[in-house]
């Protein structure tokens, strides 16, 4: 997730600028799959504008998924997917510990309500 996604809500996210990748994951097709694959934990029934093609817009963008570990949005995986950006190498190491594999579901569980709750 970035900061622009939240209108300067969560200045502790990273930026977009500050976030292009110099170097290319080797495993990057996988991992955006495993991020696409991921369980939707939570709809949002909007289409977020674009914001590196004007006059685009991208539908459920602000949709979560999940893995039970970590949460991303539906938008995140459109840019990650057009552009290199930063992947946190956290969540690399642990696409990659999963075999990039992503579980069919996640429990919903009081630490991903709060986690949820902190975005929206």
């Amino acid at each position: 997730m970035y900061r622009e996604m939240y209108g300067g809500r969560h200045d502790h996210l990273p930026s977009f600028y500050d976030s292009v990748a110099t170097e290319e994951l080797p495993d990057r097709d996988a991992v955006l799959s495993y991020l696409r694959r991921g369980p939707g934990v939570f709809d949002v029934m909007t289409a977020e504008p674009h914001f590196f093609e004007e006059d685009r817009h991208i539908p459920g963008g602000p949709s979560l998924h999940s893995d039970g570990v970590w949460l991303w949005r539906v938008d995140s995986i459109e840019y990650l997917t057009q552009q290199p950006l930063v992947i946190p190498v956290e969540f690399v190491a642990h696409v990659r510990a999963a075999g990039y594999e992503p579980p069919a579901s996640v429990e919903w569980t009081d630490e991903l309500s709060a986690a949820v709750d902190a975005y929206f």
